[in-house]
């Protein structure tokens, strides 16, 4: 397993510019249900107040090696608070996360990540936390590893650090309704 090949869409997480976002045409459909994601492959219950990041946007805010398949944020927070969705093309079966998950761990240790094991709608999938530097501050980052048709799954919340307290569970809660 080529280490640097499977980090590759890590990175976006831990580098994420959070500056300020604005979107005048989302949608978002009733949390109850939750929300379509990942061309229909997946559903998630996304907190209220949380709209699909535009394309022309996610095109600005990552680079192509790095951008997510979608990203969904809190337009009144200007962009601080965010849930992305990255399939890397790399095969993953839900037996290799814990492994891939020890590995990614191992490789962030300077930032003093934590890692867990959770099972999500009869998924098994590992968790890590980790705070990361930015530019202008630091982003506090879940990052979700799971398998999704054979292919590596990171579904990652970010919040910059001032805004931790107030959305951290919510986003580890949207996490744990991840469905496909």
């Amino acid at each position: 397993m080529n280490i640097k090949t499977l980090l590759a869409p890590l990175l976006f997480c831990s580098v994420l510019s959070l500056s300020a976002c604005d979107s005048g045409n989302a949608s978002e459909e009733t949390a109850q249900k939750g929300t379509s994601i990942l061309g229909g492959k997946a559903t998630m219950v996304l907190p209220e107040g949380f709209v699909k990041m535009p394309q022309e946007l996610l095109e600005i805010k990552y680079p192509a090696a790095q951008r997510p398949k979608e990203a969904w944020y809190v337009e009144s927070e200007n962009g601080k608070v965010s849930i992305a969705f990255s399939v890397t093309e790399n095969a993953m079966s839900e037996a290799q996360i814990p492994q891939f998950a020890g590995m990614m761990k191992n490789q962030m240790k300077a930032f003093s990540p934590s890692l867990s094991d959770v099972t999500v709608n009869g998924k098994k999938m590992s968790r890590l936390e980790i705070t990361t530097p930015a530019a202008d501050g630091k982003i506090f980052n879940v990052m979700q590893l799971s398998s999704l048709d054979g292919k590596l799954l990171i579904s990652t919340f970010n919040a910059t650090e001032d805004l931790k307290d107030k959305y951290s569970q919510v986003g580890k809660d949207a996490l744990s309704t991840l469905a496909y």
